[in-house]
């Protein structure tokens, strides 16, 4: 089952949306990883101790690193047209207000959110853990580093293939599903992946 898409995730400064302060992505192509860009950003807005205790990332591990500016055209150059996955609505939500708040146009890519993929493919984990992703990787079988921008971004990769596998939905076909109600999906057990699969990584 082929696939095509890019998956992201960011870190913030602080508890505004835009304050990206690490932003990674990894291109998925046929069911595995085909590449894969991460990079520090420097905000420019002071660090909250809520947010370094989350990732670790302080004003002076970004000190001469590029700006959202800086980055724009690389990151439009891997992100339009594409599928862009990302776990939750935060990281769209993000890096539209970055891009806002620096006045550079708008994306042009599709989002797809792994959290409204894992809903509808996997039953019970309401009450089992929940759909973060941490708790999905957990449960299927994948080790990472949490809050970390290019780690993340390849776990929620995992956990798209991981619901196409185990449920026999392309993407094509959870791009629908995920506009659907909850109970309309195919609600399969989650099962551990092996670890030699599509996309797993390292």
């Amino acid at each position: 089952m082929t696939a095509d898409f890019i998956a992201l995730d960011l870190e913030t400064a602080n508890s505004d949306f835009g304050s990206i302060c690490q932003i990674g992505m990894v291109r998925y192509r046929g069911g595995g990883a085909v590449g894969e860009w991460a990079s520090y950003v420097d905000p420019k807005v002071p660090f909250a101790a809520g947010n370094i205790s989350v990732h670790g990332i302080t004003a002076a591990t970004v000190r001469g690193c590029p700006s959202l500016p800086m980055l724009a055209e690389r990151i439009r150059g891997l992100l339009d047209g594409a599928i862009v996955v990302s776990h939750g609505h935060f990281d769209r939500v993000a890096l539209g207000k970055a891009f806002a708040w620096y006045s550079i146009p708008r994306l042009r890519c599709r989002w797809l959110d792994s959290v409204l993929i894992a809903r509808r493919a996997w039953g019970g984990l309401e009450h089992n853990g929940g759909y973060g992703l941490a708790n999905l990787c957990r449960l299927l079988g994948y080790r990472y580093q949490h809050h970390d921008a290019l780690a993340d971004a390849k776990a929620a990769g995992v956990v798209v293939l991981a619901a196409m596998e185990q449920t026999g939905l392309g993407l094509d076909e959870w791009l629908r599903q995920v506009k659907l109600p909850v109970g309309d999906g195919p609600r399969v057990s989650i099962r551990a992946r092996s670890p030699g699969a599509a996309g797993w990584g390292r």
